[in-house]
């Protein structure tokens, strides 16, 4: 079946290169870090701008130190690059920290930790106390897992390991078409694309193009009214199995199921099957820097309103990232790039989840197209 959609993705993919998403994603990053200081007059006076270079990870920093760089530049993932061997690990993305973070709730847990006061424990200095004790408690779990601790200390997570299991793709230069960084991101697990320079003799990154990136590109050189056709006429192949956890699941159940899948994003759904709600890469990052202060063991809404309040930033929302079987192409690609979500979830009627349409889902949906046409 011939989609109006797909061909008009696929029009605007053949007209640019690699560095014109590098030059959007530039001037995007610059505006928002612009929007951004208008709400913190401290970062005004200190002037602190976003930097020009790609940011890229010494194999010597700590899981902890890595994901604060990340996080700090806004971003998800960057390479790893070992100076000693002078060669690129991989890359290390922002969602490892997360097998960190339930190893540090299992190591609590091992330890006796509990985060609820007995019923014997109801006032308020007992429960005080309790949560303070608890905190230390998971200080100490943290400590013990090495989150934090330089290698070659015994038992230390490095960044180096947590890295290689995103081995780098394939290397390709800022002249590159894009559609053949487009190739790269095809599968699920590819999220990102390095831009490097070989002039001096060995390859340099000078940029990261990421599934995000394209998409938010692509999205903004589409024609009005060229991606109105809807997702049940075009073809777009939305329906498949849902990664979901029930709302009366624990927050260290639905991370351990996030960190099992690879998944920044999983619904999360009422006794009826009804989609309420969904977690997200942010949640992700709230919960390394909450440092277990409040406990993963209650629900996993309950826990996510109260990180989400504890770590809240000005201009941060949480929208709710869902559409209806009956959405255009064009409403579901506009989603994705406002939200930054990888993934926005297709509910019917009663609002039950019955498909996901993610960044590597549209970049298919039109590679798929360009394949065809190729005899693949």
């Amino acid at each position: 079946m011939s989609s109006k959609s797909a061909s008009t993705l696929l029009d605007v993919v053949k007209s640019y290169k690699a560095s014109d998403v590098m030059e959007f994603t530039a001037k995007k990053k610059a505006l928002d870090h612009k929007v951004k200081r208008s709400f913190n007059v401290a970062e005004q006076v200190k002037e602190q701008y976003l930097p020009s270079h790609v940011i890229v990870i010494d194999s010597k920093m700590t899981p902890l130190e890595a994901a604060t760089l990340l996080w700090k530049n806004n971003v998800m993932g960057a390479p790893v690059y070992d100076t000693k061997a002078k060669t690129y690990v991989g890359m290390f993305d922002a969602r490892d920290i997360l097998s960190c973070v339930t190893a540090a709730h299992r190591e609590f847990l091992h330890m006796g930790g509990h985060h609820s006061p007995g019923e014997d424990t109801a006032l308020p200095h007992d429960v005080e106390l309790h949560q303070k004790k608890q905190s230390e408690l998971m200080a100490k779990a943290l400590q013990h897992i090495k989150i934090n601790s330089k290698s070659p200390i015994p038992g230390a997570v490095t960044v180096s390991y947590l890295a290689a299991r995103n081995p780098m793709s394939n290397f390709h230069t800022k002249d590159d078409s894009l559609l053949d960084i487009c190739k790269e991101l095809m599968g699920c697990h590819n999220h990102r694309v390095p831009i490097t320079d070989s002039s001096s003799g060995k390859p340099v990154c000078t940029g990261i193009i990421s599934q995000s990136g394209l998409v938010s590109f692509i999205a903004s050189k589409c024609p009005p009214g060229s991606l109105d056709e809807k997702m049940t006429d075009s073809g777009l192949p939305y329906r498949k199995d849902i990664v979901k956890i029930s709302d009366d699941a624990s927050a260290a159940s639905a991370f351990e199921l996030l960190d099992s899948k690879r998944l920044s994003g999983i619904a999360v759904v009422d006794e009826d099957g009804k989609l309420i709600g969904n977690t997200s890469a942010r949640d992700i990052k709230n919960a390394v820097m909450d440092a277990g202060r409040i406990g993963m063991d209650m629900d996993i809404l309950s826990y996510l309103a109260r990180v989400r309040q504890s770590q809240v930033v000005k201009n941060d929302k949480y929208p709710s990232c869902h559409v209806h079987e009956d959405a255009t192409v064009g409403h579901v690609v506009n989603l994705l790039a406002k939200t930054g979500f990888h993934r926005v979830f297709v509910v019917d009627d009663d609002m039950r989840p019955v498909g996901v349409v993610s960044f590597a889902d549209i970049i298919n949906f039109f590679n798929k197209k360009e394949m065809l046409a190729n005899g693949g």
